[in-house]
């Protein structure tokens, strides 16, 4: 994709970014070395860079920012157990989510649930979504993406809508393991259940979700947000 027409908005919106965090006193956690080095090098307050959730935790013990700037993606674990983690222990850090993939509405969910301040789709960054989840977080505002608002939003409305019956945890569990191709004797070594239990287990899914096969309860758990898309 051809991003030089964005230049000069890019520019302006950086310009605007850098002005917002000038006396923020931040701590990155990100899983791309490139994009915390472009950000260390920026004349911010960055008190300490992670790209381990294990790490990045540390670093918001020891400094306690005012803001925690992480991706859902790291070099390891994740930053929506991060963000969890940091929120239960100094809720008074500002955090703010960047999602590299926005079909994975069950990490919009959890991060939604424990109190992240801001979360933009990485995608969107180059058109804004960035600054304006700093204005707002300037302003004491949440911010959710719009692009994520609007998927988020109907997720919240089909199940509210009772179109779905509620999964148990064992139930997603499941789930997931079918989106990764797996068959009930796989399924059952990896959880150490039986095989009777997993079946019972798909069972009760496609008739939660009321569908005819496992492949149905695949699209659809996915387009409900209820299972996160397999990594690559």
């Amino acid at each position: 994709m051809d991003l030089t027409p964005l230049l000069p908005q890019v520019r302006d919106d950086g310009a605007q970014a850098l002005s917002l965090l000038r006396d923020v006193r931040l701590v990155l956690c990100l899983g791309s070395r490139t994009q915390l080095a472009l950000l260390m090098a920026t004349p911010v307050r960055v008190l300490g860079a992670a790209t381990t959730a294990g790490e990045g935790f540390a670093q918001v013990q020891r400094h306690q920012p005012a803001l925690l700037i992480t991706s859902d993606r790291l070099e390891g674990g994740c930053g929506v157990d991060l963000v969890v983690r940091v929120k239960r222990r100094f809720p008074r850090v500002r955090t703010l989510l960047v999602l590299s993939q926005e079909h994975r509405l069950p990490l919009v969910t959890t991060a939604f649930q424990n109190c992240c301040d801001a979360i933009v789709a990485e995608s969107r960054l180059l058109h804004g979504s960035g600054l304006q989840a700093l204005r707002a977080l300037a302003e004491g505002s949440p911010y959710l993406d719009p692009a994520l608002a609007v998927a988020f939003r109907g997720v919240q409305e089909s199940l509210s809508a009772g179109l779905q019956e509620r999964l148990s945890a064992r139930e997603r569990q499941v789930l997931a393991q079918v989106v990764q191709g797996r068959t009930n004797h796989e399924i059952a070594r990896d959880l150490m259940v039986s095989v009777d239990t997993v079946k019972t287990h798909v069972r009760n899914v496609l008739l939660k979700l009321r569908v005819r096969g496992r492949i149905q309860a695949v699209v659809t758990g996915l387009r409900l947000g209820l299972i996160d898309w397999p990594d690559p």
